[in-house]
């Protein structure tokens, strides 16, 4: 009878939708109250989710170049790890969360391929800036003079041409109609220009030299680690200034590093001993910090 139970419990779980599933997480920690409580509380809920290389979320269904779905819990990449887990942390209900998403990863929170925030330091940042989610806490680890600023040409028409046809998702789409698809966003190229984008960020060599610092980083800040100028013309078709984004927290016994890791997993490490492996790296130079409004 026991077996029985788990089983019908389990396969409610397996065909949950994906509403179902963010109400029953809101749910699970409405007793969180502050934000920092539910980021932290959210993103250890995670902990050990598959890394997808494939790049999770897209448009949905009535998605034209992407329908993959527009949130998930099974599988993240370090953006869309972020952006699920501070979402939920701002949302009370599932209409909130699902509109915190879109403003979180969508220019103006408008919906589409080509408003979606892909870039960082030209789109990202800026955006939740202007939308007022997020706000830029460099300034409470370093002085402005021990900062830096990384800037790069984000070479949109050069990223549109170098678009490749497995990024093309349309699952219902023959491999004649995927290319169609295809062609159309190479096609859109020339009506978008390179665009100069900068982003102010705290050197890696610094926080080494002075580790104390890394106490003064905020609980739940959310961590970009900045390349700049990052030579990706060969496969992406631009340079650009951040290759990877995280979430901090602060425990009794240290600074750690959350995040959504390339190696396979959700999972946490010692944010020095993170740093550490980037000590004189030939692009890695830096971090760049956001706290939620």
């Amino acid at each position: 009878m026991i077996n029985i139970l788990f089983g019908f419990l389990f396969s409610l779980s397996v065909f949950a939708s994906p509403r179902e599933e963010a109400q029953n997480l809101l749910a699970k920690f409405q007793d969180n109250e502050s934000v920092e409580s539910r980021m932290d509380a959210f993103s250890k809920s995670f902990m050990e989710i598959p890394y997808d290389h494939s790049g999770p979320l897209g448009e949905g269904e009535q998605g034209r170049y992407d329908q993959d779905p527009l949130y998930r819990f099974d599988a993240f990449d370090c953006t869309t790890f972020v952006e699920t887990v501070v979402s939920l942390a701002r949302s009370q209900d599932v209409d909130s969360f699902e509109n915190n998403m879109d403003a979180i990863r969508y220019d103006n929170g408008v919906v589409d391929y080509l408003t979606r925030n892909h870039f960082p330091s030209l789109q990202w940042v800026p955006n939740n800036i202007k939308n007022g989610v997020l706000k830029e806490i460099n300034h409470l680890v370093l002085q402005e003079s021990e900062t830096k600023m990384a800037e790069a040409v984000i070479n949109l028409p050069g990223w549109l041409k170098a678009i490749k046809i497995d990024e093309i998702k349309v699952p219902m789409a023959t491999m004649s109609e995927r290319q169609n698809l295809l062609e159309e966003l190479h096609a859109l190229a020339p009506q978008y220009a390179p665009i100069i984008a900068r982003i102010e960020y705290l050197p890696i060599a610094t926080l080494l030299v002075k580790p104390i610092v890394l106490k003064k980083i905020p609980n739940a800040t959310i961590v970009s680690f900045v390349r700049p100028n990052w030579d990706l013309t060969d496969v992406a078709g631009t340079h650009m200034n951040v290759s990877h984004q995280g979430l901090i927290f602060q425990k009794k016994d240290g600074t750690y590093l959350r995040h959504a890791s390339t190696t396979g997993k959700v999972m946490e490490v010692v944010l020095l001993e993170y740093l550490k492996k980037f000590e004189n790296h030939p692009t890695l130079k830096g971090i760049h910090l956001m706290q939620v409004n």
